[in-house]
């Protein structure tokens, strides 16, 4: 019997000047899975997203596909929060994914939940992330870049205990948001098999998760099609 494939990604950040669309593209096209599931940010909505011609392809690619999609909302691309729990074709919109696969429960969010000053400051944050963005553009520089790498390390600690937190029924959490791909595993107290997983981004990495063969793992995608093929 065919094993059911899932492929996630996050962090794509579509229509913004530092998105490896072309590359993205190339996994998409390049894979085999039956179900595709978005983890949040796959659009830039913070700021005025600019598309190309790569990004049309891309965004007519997943209207296309015949399998099943699961899109988290994450916090650059809330201008779907209002369809959360619709769907747009076999688009399904959601703040959290949560299914079974090979007797371990998996939960998939964005993650941005777990930064309170996102949750309770997005106004601001907007403004900020607009005058960002006219810096970035003519300056031709990357401030997330070095602020993502601000950040994390003083992040991880706290994201962590607020994941195992308050996700002590799930097995396999996955999820995106700092652009910083990596896996942790460990026991509980009950000493149950526990696993942390960052999809990373397509922003600086490249890097999705894929589940099948009844395991799940962090991957770094190499382009296989040459240019002419995108």
């Amino acid at each position: 019997m065919k094993d059911y494939v899932r492929l996630v990604v996050s962090d794509t950040h579509l229509g913004s000047d530092y998105s490896k669309e072309r590359e993205l593209l190339s996994l998409l096209k390049t894979l085999e899975y039956d179900e595709l599931i978005l983890a949040g940010d796959i659009v830039e909505f913070l700021r005025n997203p600019e598309f190309t011609k790569t990004s049309m392809k891309l965004i007519n690619f997943i209207q296309e596909f015949k399998g099943p999609i699961k899109y988290i909302v994450g916090n650059h691309d809330d201008a779907f929060e209002s369809f959360v729990g619709e769907f747009m074709g076999n688009i399904e919109f959601m703040t959290e994914y949560n299914f079974e696969y090979a007797g371990r429960k998996y939960r998939i969010q964005h993650g941005d939940q777990y930064d309170t000053g996102i949750v309770k400051q997005r106004y601001l944050i907007r403004f900020v992330s607009s005058i960002q963005n006219i810096i970035e553009r003519y300056f031709k520089t990357n401030l997330s870049k070095w602020w993502t790498a601000k950040q994390i390390k003083r992040r991880k600690l706290q994201r962590i205990w607020d994941i195992v937190k308050w996700n002590n029924d799930a097995d396999v959490f996955i999820m995106g948001h700092t652009h910083n791909p990596e896996v942790l595993i460990w026991l509980n107290k009950e000493e149950n098999l526990k696993t942390y997983i960052n999809c990373g981004d397509w922003v600086d990495n490249c890097t999705y998760v894929i589940i099948k063969d009844k395991q799940v793992r962090l991957r770094k995608w190499e382009n296989k099609l040459n240019v002419e093929d995108i």
